[in-house]
């Protein structure tokens, strides 16, 4: 008898990947296939037991995420479950192979600097009274 929680109308076992498994792998049809992860939220007999990795394509190391968890392996300076975001302390470059940098430390003020004010303050703090326009598509990335 074959018990694959729906997932199949026959199965047949093979004792050759039984064995080769460690003896562990069972013919339930309990593990998702690599790229996909168990999403626990659906009972396993449901069609979309498994969800796909979804890893992104440029803050990602592999497509491959965690069976279990869903978590795919991010770049150095990435965050996220699918690695769309950079971790704290870093900030997104251009680059698609370090998407995200360590921001760099500012520089020591001196106590001179930190003391001086610009001598007309009101003209050196006051907002531009011109209008300025950014495209955002050029400007900004999806998922950054």
């Amino acid at each position: 008898a074959c018990n694959c929680n729906l997932h199949a109308r026959r199965c047949r076992f093979n004792m050759e990947l039984y064995k080769l498994s460690g003896r562990k792998s069972g013919g339930h049809c309990h593990y998702c296939k690599e790229g996909f992860y168990r999403d626990l939220s659906k009972p396993i007999s449901h069609r979309k037991a498994c969800k796909e990795c979804d890893c992104h394509p440029v803050g990602a190391a592999g497509q491959t995420c965690n069976q279990t968890t869903g978590q795919c392996p991010c770049k150095d300076g990435v965050t996220g479950i699918t690695c769309n975001r950079c971790a704290k302390g870093y900030q997104q470059s251009r680059s698609p192979i370090a998407p995200c940098i360590k921001i760099p430390a500012a520089p020591p003020t001196t106590a001179a600097s930190s003391t001086e004010e610009p001598a007309d303050c009101d003209s050196y703090c006051k907002a531009s009274k011109g209008k300025l326009k950014i495209n955002m598509k050029k400007y900004c990335k999806k998922d950054y």
